[in-house]
């Protein structure tokens, strides 16, 4: 047991527990935002993000004294949370399809590692140091990136009324 700084509180806890308790909320919002038959892709995605940027924290480099255990587990759970984002990636590419707003001329495999791991990427802070470089706004990035390079001119179209 140590303390660890997390989400503007100090904590007793074993980091694996924390990062296990912590993907385990992320992946019950994400399948709660899949669950919403009201919502076409290119929502989801942006309710998602919207959820995300708050997550910086998800990384073994976040807290005190990781070590090669913590290094080790989460190496090993790498593999768990890359088929998670990647299937719900697949999905989400593959409705926003049906729904004309992505385009249908890119492989849906690609889309979704490649995507996949950018997500996860965007919760290194050796990639993407924190104190240099404001997490809120990557993500805006990132997402806004996803969508364009997806998007038909339905979705573009869609995604610029959205942002406003």
């Amino acid at each position: 047991m140590r303390q660890d700084f997390f989400e503007n509180e100090i904590i007793e806890a074993q980091p694996e527990i924390v990062l296990v308790n912590r993907w385990k909320q992320l992946e019950v919002f994400v399948e709660k935002v899949f669950a919403q038959p009201n919502l076409n892709a290119i929502d989801m995605l942006l309710q998602i993000s919207q959820h995300l940027k708050n997550h910086r924290e998800l990384h073994y480099a976040n807290f005190q004294g990781n070590g090669n255990g913590l290094k080790q587990f989460f190496s090993d759970d790498l593999s768990h949370r890359i088929t998670f984002a990647s299937e719900k990636i697949a999905h989400n590419f593959a409705l926003g399809q049906q729904q004309k707003l992505y385009r249908n001329d890119i492989s849906l495999e690609i889309v979704a590692r490649y995507y996949a791991k950018r997500v996860l990427d965007l919760h290194n802070p050796k990639i993407f140091p924190p104190l240099k470089l404001s997490h809120k706004l990557i993500h805006l990035f990132m997402f806004e990136n996803i969508i364009r390079s997806l998007s038909t001119r339905d979705g573009l179209k869609y995604f610029e009324n959205m942002k406003g």
